[in-house]
C-alpha cells in the first residue's frame, strides 16, 4: 500500500510529516521571534540596520527559493527525493542557524557584515530544507479532505514551534552580555535536535512506500481557468499575511521589555498566541470540511480584527486581558493559514504537476519578499521613536494596526474569492 500523507484511517505517516515540520519551524519562528531583539539589543546593531538585515536575508531568500526549486525541479516531483532533500537541508539549516547567535563574539566593527553574511548561509540552507516539505503536501496526499488534513496539522505544528519558542522568550529577554548570547546559542543548539531527527524520520517513512501506479488526473472544479485565478487570489492573500501579521510578534519582545517591562508576562503573550493557533486547527478543519475555505478565512480574518482591537483599547496593567486577546488573535492567525496552505496545495495538485517545487518556491517567495519589505520597515519605523524611553502607545500601535490592516485585507481576498467562483459556476 503507497504510504499518504493525510487519509483519514491512518494518522501515523501525517504525524510524522507533522512533527519534520515542527522541526522545521523551530528554526523559521525562532528567527521571526528573536532575530530582531537579539541584533538589536545584544549584538547592539541600531534598529535600522537590523532591519536592513532581516529584510536583505528575506529578499535574498526570495532569490533563492526561485533558483533552488528549479534547480531542485526532479526531485521536488517525487515524493521519495524529496523527503531525503528536505533531511539534508535540516543538517545546513541547523548549521547556519547555530551560526548567525555566534554575532555577540565578532568584534565589534564586524557585527553588521557578519550578520548579513550569517542571515545570507542560513537563508539559502533554510530554502533547501522547507521547499521539499512544502511540496510534500501536493506530492504526498491523495485528495482534497487529505489535503485540509495535511495544512491543519501543519499549522498545529507551527503552533507548538511557535509556543516552544514563545517559552523561551521570557528568560531570553530578562538576560543581555555573554549570559544572554549564550543562552541565546544553547537554543539555537537544542532545536537542532529535533530538527533534524523529525527529518530523518520522515524520509525513511516516505522511503517505505512503493511506487504506485500514476494516480489518475484529477478534476477542475469551475473549469480549467480556476486553478490559475485560485492562484493569483493565494499569492494575494500569501503577501498580506507575510507583510502585515508577523508586525505582532516581531514587537512583542520590545513590547514586553520596554512597555510591559515584565520578561514572565511577555512570554505569556505570546504564548497565549501559540496555544491559539494550535487549539484552533481541529474547529478550522471541521469547519472548512463543512462550509468552505472562503468560510474559514472570513472567520480567522473577523477574529484577528476582533482580538487586535481588543489588544489596542486594552490598558497594559491588564496584562491577562492582554494575554486573551493574543489568544484570540492566534485563532484566526491558524485558520488563515490553514486555508491558504491547503487551499495551494489543492492548486499545485490539480495544475502543477511536475512543477510542484517550482509553484512553492514562487508561494515562498512571495511570502520572504514580502516578509523582507515588513522588516525593512519595521526597522524605519522603530527608528523613528523612543520605543526604549517609554513610548509604549508607539509599540502597541505597530503590534495592532499593521497586522489588523492585513485581517481586513483577508476579508476583501475572500470577497473576491467567492465572486470569482460564482462566475466560474455561471459558466459552467
Amino acid at each position: 500500500m503507497t504510504i499518504a500523507l493525510g487519509r483519514s484511517d491512518g494518522w501515523q505517516a501525517t504525524a510524522v510529516y507533522g512533527f519534520a515540520h515542527l522541526g522545521k519551524s523551530l528554526f523559521w519562528y525562532g528567527s521571526e521571534l528573536l532575530f530582531a531583539f537579539y541584533l538589536t539589543e545584544l549584538v547592539g546593531l541600531p534598529a535600522s540596520h537590523m532591519g536592513m538585515v532581516l529584510a536583505l536575508g528575506l529578499l535574498v531568500s526570495a532569490g533563492i527559493d526561485l533558483v533552488v526549486g528549479g534547480r531542485f525541479a526532479s526531485r521536488l516531483s517525487d515524493a521519495g527525493r524529496a523527503a531525503r532533500l528536505q533531511f539534508v537541508g535540516s543538517i545546513c539549516c541547523a548549521a547556519a542557524f547555530t551560526g548567525v547567535f555566534l554575532g555577540f563574539w565578532v568584534p565589534e566593527g564586524a557585527r553588521f557584515a557578519y550578520a548579513i553574511g550569517a542571515g545570507l548561509v542560513f537563508r539559502l540552507a533554510y530554502a533547501v530544507y522547507d521547499l521539499p516539505q512544502n511540496a510534500l503536501m501536493a506530492l504526498a496526499t491523495d485528495d482534497a479532505a487529505g489535503r485540509d488534513r495535511v495544512a491543519a496539522t501543519r499549522i498545529w505544528f507551527s503552533g507548538a514551534a511557535t509556543l516552544l519558542v514563545a517559552l523561551s522568550v521570557g528568560p531570553l529577554i530578562a538576560r543581555r552580555g555573554v549570559e544572554g548570547a549564550t543562552l541565546y546559542l544553547a537554543l539555537a543548539l537544542a532545536v537542532a535536535v529535533p530538527a533534524i531527527a523529525s527529518a530523518s524520520l520522515l524520509a525513511h517513512t516516505l522511503a517505505q512506500s512503493p511506487k504506485g501506479p500514476p494516480p489518475a488526473p484529477i478534476p477542475v472544479p469551475g473549469g480549467p481557468g480556476r486553478p490559475l485565478r485560485l492562484f493569483w487570489l493565494l499569492l494575494c492573500l500569501m503577501v498580506v499575511t507575510s507583510l502585515a501579521t508577523p508586525a505582532f510578534s516581531k514587537v512583542e519582545p520590545f513590547f514586553a521589555a520596554y512597555a510591559l517591562r515584565s520578561p514572565t508576562w511577555g512570554g505569556m503573550i505570546v504564548t497565549a498566541m501559540a496555544l491559539g493557533i494550535i487549539l484552533g486547527q481541529p474547529v478550522w478543519r471541521i469547519l472548512c470540511g463543512r462550509f468552505s475555505r472562503i468560510t474559514t478565512l472570513v472567520a480567522a480574518a473577523t477574529l484577528q480584527v476582533v482580538a487586535l482591537s481588543a489588544f489596542w483599547l486594552l490598558p497594559m496593567s491588564y496584562p491577562l486581558a492582554l494575554a486573551g486577546a493574543a489568544f484570540v488573535f492566534g485563532l484566526g492567525n491558524g485558520g488563515v493559514g490553514m486555508v491558504q496552505w491547503a487551499g495551494f496545495s489543492e492548486v499545485v495538485a490539480t495544475a502543477g504537476k511536475g512543477r510542484e517545487g517550482l509553484a512553492y518556491a514562487v508561494f515562498t517567495a512571495v511570502s520572504k519578499a514580502s516578509l523582507g519589505l515588513g522588516s525593512l520597515g519595521l526597522g524605519v519605523v522603530l527608528s523613528g521613536f523612543d520605543y526604549r524611553g517609554g513610548d509604549n502607545r508607539g509599540l502597541v500601535a505597530l503590534m495592532t494596526t499593521i497586522p489588523a490592516v492585513g485581517a481586513v485585507l483577508c476579508l476583501v481576498i475572500a470577497a473576491f474569492w467567492s465572486w470569482a467562483d460564482r462566475r466560474s459556476q455561471i459558466k459552467a
